[in-house]
């Protein structure tokens, strides 16, 4: 039976989606520490996030740190993030992204203030 006010969930998979959660599947390693990382547009340029929410251009090429440029060959999101938003002193408002790297590899990315961060690592 549906609870007081709610209609009962007809879609077989529980209850909807959390907004601005991120879809499944869920990354298998989260980092202890976000790594640093600058994402490219295929002309090189910084892709940059603005406040609402569009990317200027197709991300294309991840540096992690201080290595090798890695080619992006498959993007989802931005997915926003606003923690704290009740409290302006620790306000902080993030956007994340599921890449996928020629190597197979899959990261999830998050920018905050312009700063690119690799926060975890799919299978």
């Amino acid at each position: 039976p549906a609870s007081a006010g709610r209609p009962a969930d007809r879609s077989g998979g529980g209850a909807p989606p959390w907004p601005g959660r991120l879809p499944a599947p869920a990354p298998a390693v989260v980092l202890p520490s976000p790594l640093a990382a600058t994402v490219h547009d295929a002309a090189g340029e910084p892709v940059v996030i603005s406040a609402r929410l569009a990317v200027s251009a197709p991300p294309a090429r991840l540096v992690v740190g201080t290595g090798q440029p890695a080619e992006i060959v498959g993007w989802a999101g931005p997915w926003p993030v606003d923690e704290r938003w009740w409290a302006p002193a620790e306000a902080r408002r993030r956007a994340r992204f599921q890449v996928t790297l020629a190597d197979g590899a899959a990261l999830l990315l998050a920018v905050e203030a312009g700063q690119w961060l690799v926060e975890a690592i799919y299978d």
